[in-house]
């Protein structure tokens, strides 16, 4: 027995893509997860009063249809990647090898360890043997005969990685796969320092960048399947104008997206009811940050970040009051930075005019990572306030521009989806 009122925690958000505008659709559906919607189609009506018909009210005229809304979303490790196909078009993906380093302070001594995916291998003083590398004269020869030698294992389990020396006092190890499989091979050593528990960063990373001359359009439905009478909630000619989000301190990290769709139509009927769904797995505030020409910046307090496709809608003349399509015109990002005024961390290039390279990002185990570049930001040279004992702030309210190779926003998602690409 269905419900006689409906409620969010039942709400649906499925999407398919569609092959053109407000048309045919291609697969799969997909499930989405999303924490608010008011993406609803409304008709106004208007007044055009005749003379000599009385003083009371005359019937309205219907006005055009207009579909817009607004969803608010989770930055997740799966689902993300929907979103940033259909904010911008289909990425570019390149499979990832998943790497790790195993770091030395001073020459092993003989009997010292370390395991490779759960492989024990050893140092000696004489001629090694079997899972053993014999010691050199400094650490930078040890290291040297260690990589060849693991190099040259049979073993299946040292033979899934490649082995190479790093600045003469560190073993980097690469997965010969690349993809997430890689993450799985462990590292453990008493003699050394590891970067990680186990290889990290093995994926495939998807770059999305914004300008695109097309975007993709979607059919996008938000259903009530619980109710008595299930309702279903189609749009049509859904493209993303905008998104925005906020960088705290603490939290999930969520954004919203702005959608522009042709109409709505209501359905007593899903359009599947086992549609494609992603896991679940959320960038946290926590792991946030925001780099300057990629070193972090200190003392950031809060900052934000607004996208727009600058979507024109187009309207002709048609019987049903929608519009023909949805189409990118000028991209533009902007945001703001408040950080505790130190009078240096940005202060020259916003007095100066100099733009800036800029990157806010989250990231989470093992290695995976979300990030939004921007190589060119414009500062403006901020007001700031004392208002109190308490420490001083400076707010920085930027633009970005494309820079001399033609970017001006460069979203790239690490992750273990092995295509965005259609979606």
């Amino acid at each position: 027995m269905g419900k006689q009122r409906a409620y969010g925690a039942d709400a649906t958000l499925k999407a398919v893509r569609e092959t053109q505008y407000g048309g045919a659709t291609i697969g799969p559906v997909r499930r989405l997860d999303f924490k608010t919607a008011d993406l609803s189609a409304s008709i106004p009506l208007g007044d055009d009063p005749l003379l000599g018909r009385g003083r009371n009210a005359q019937a309205p005229y219907r006005g055009l249809v207009t579909d817009e809304g607004q969803l608010e979303i989770p930055f997740d490790l799966q689902g993300t990647g929907w979103w940033m196909t259909a904010l911008f078009g289909d990425p570019e993906t390149t499979p990832q090898a998943a790497t790790g380093l195993l770091s030395f302070a001073q020459i092993p001594v003989p009997g010292d360890t370390f395991t490779l995916n759960g492989v024990t291998w050893g140092f000696v003083a004489g001629v090694a043997a079997g899972n053993e590398t014999e010691i050199g004269a400094t650490l930078a020869d040890t290291l040297t005969t260690l990589a060849a030698d693991l190099n040259a294992a049979t073993d299946p389990a040292i033979a899934a990685a490649t082995y190479a020396v790093e600045d003469d006092t560190a073993l980097g190890i690469t997965h010969a796969t690349p993809g997430p499989e890689g993450n799985a091979f462990t590292l453990a050593a008493s003699t050394a320092v590891r970067s990680a528990p186990t290889l990290t960063g093995g994926g495939y990373r998807h770059v999305w960048r914004s300008g695109a001359d097309t975007l993709p359009s979607f059919l996008l439905e938000i259903g009530h399947p619980k109710l008595t009478s299930p309702v279903f909630f189609r749009h049509p000619g859904a493209v993303l104008e905008e998104l925005s989000f906020q960088m705290g301190q603490e939290g999930p990290a969520n954004a919203t997206v702005s959608v522009v769709a042709q109409g709505e139509e209501t359905e007593n009927s899903t359009l599947e009811a086992n549609p494609t769904a992603f896991e679940l797995r959320r960038f946290s505030q926590g792991r946030g940050r925001i780099s300057r020409a990629g070193t972090p910046l200190a003392g950031v307090t809060a900052g934000s970040l607004t996208f727009s496709n600058g979507i024109e809608r187009v309207r002709s003349i048609r019987e049903d009051g929608r519009i023909d399509g949805a189409d990118p015109t000028l991209a533009t990002c902007e945001g703001s930075l408040t950080v505790r005024f130190d009078g240096e961390t940005l202060v020259a290039e916003a007095a100066s005019g100099d733009p800036v390279a800029l990157v806010y990002g989250f990231s989470m185990a093992p290695g995976y990572a979300l990030s939004f570049t921007l190589p060119q930001v414009h500062l403006p040279k901020p007001k700031y306030a004392i208002t109190g004992p308490a420490g001083v702030e400076a707010s920085f309210e930027w633009r970005a521009a494309a820079d001399a190779a033609g970017v001006m926003l460069e979203v790239a998602l690490l992750n273990d989806v092995e295509t965005h690409g259609g979606t």
